[in-house]
């Protein structure tokens, strides 16, 4: 679990499913958490293990390669 956490956007994906995104620390390291995350009997939201966790140390090599994707789909 992650010792500090913070959603930045989550986007629905269906009826009880959504896709989050999220700054967090765990042990010490600032990751980007990209995670599928579904509504429980509680009506809660709960983390599935379907998501990536990316130190935010890759953040700018992750935008140059996001900005070229929608380049790509600029294009068709």
């Amino acid at each position: 679990m992650a010792e500090e956490e913070r959603l930045i956007k989550a986007f629905e994906r269906g009826a009880g499913q959504q896709l989050q995104i999220r700054l967090i620390n765990f042990r010490g390291r600032e990751y980007l958490d990209l995670r599928n995350f579904y509504l429980d009997e509680n009506n809660e939201w709960k983390p599935t293990r379907k998501g990536i966790a990316i130190p935010t140390e890759l953040y700018e090599e992750l935008m140059a390669a996001l900005q070229e994707v929608g380049e790509i789909l600029k294009e068709g």
